[in-house]
């Protein structure tokens, strides 16, 4: 018999009969059973949490800092003073247009940087102009919606003051996450967003440290989809 006329029954009959059965049974009744995924978050606190977010993150090469929501312009300050990552050229930065950056004063202390020649906010009404600035940035700083403990991952939203340009176009991309919206598994993010009944984004990004890939002979090449140097900023 050819192959292409098989039915489902002359697949299934010789597996049946391996089995020991007389024939194909016409359905099988669910087995009964007792089973809760086990996860390696079950039982921690939420500061050890926190504390995994940042283990798991220094794990796939992401520079980790903490600071305090008064220190965050001087903390961020201080990883774009180094200019380019490697030569110590000056450099561009484009920012989210976001109210907690006002309130820390980023936008002026980045532009108090020596080597920062250019600091780029976000702006709805700029158009393409906004991605042009995030292409030559060196440095793009966002502010996400939260963390994952257990594999390091924060959630990026685009929205008209966050271009998805910001987080995946400059060489280098800083995080800044509350460390109260950390949380413990993937789970924990979807069930969130389902609960809370909002509409989504056009996309949510879930960035795991740099951007890298092993497609060809399993060599590890980092920046080609994304940024090559990722560093979060837990505010707490």
């Amino acid at each position: 018999m050819a192959l292409g006329n098989k039915t489902l029954n002359d697949l299934v009959s010789p597996i049946s009969a391996q089995l020991g059965h007389a024939g194909v049974a016409e359905k099988v009744d669910m087995p009964e059973w007792e089973f809760k995924a086990q996860r390696v978050t079950d039982g921690l606190s939420h500061e050890q949490l926190v504390d995994m977010f940042q283990a798991e993150a220094e794990k796939v090469r992401v520079k980790v800092s903490r600071c305090s929501a008064a220190d965050l312009a001087t903390c961020i300050g201080d990883i774009v003073r180094e200019g380019v990552p490697g030569t110590g050229e000056e450099c561009e930065v484009v920012c989210a247009t976001d109210e907690r950056f006002e309130q820390a004063g980023l936008y002026d202390a980045l532009k108090r940087r020596k080597l920062v020649s250019k600091v780029t906010v976000w702006d709805p009404e700029a158009g393409d102009a906004n991605v042009d600035a995030a292409l030559v940035a060196t440095y793009g700083v966002t502010y996400t919606t939260g963390g994952i403990a257990e594999t390091a991952t924060v959630m990026q939203p685009t929205s008209p003051k966050c271009g998805r340009a910001v987080s995946l176009l400059p060489l280098v991309h800083i995080a800044v996450v509350d460390a109260s919206s950390i949380v413990a598994t993937m789970y924990d993010v979807m069930k969130g967003y389902e609960e809370s009944g909002e509409k989504l984004p056009s996309q949510v990004c879930f960035i795991s440290g740099p951007s890298a890939t092993a497609d060809i002979e399993l060599v590890r090449v980092e920046g080609v989809h994304g940024p090559m140097y990722v560093h979060y900023v837990i505010v707490e």
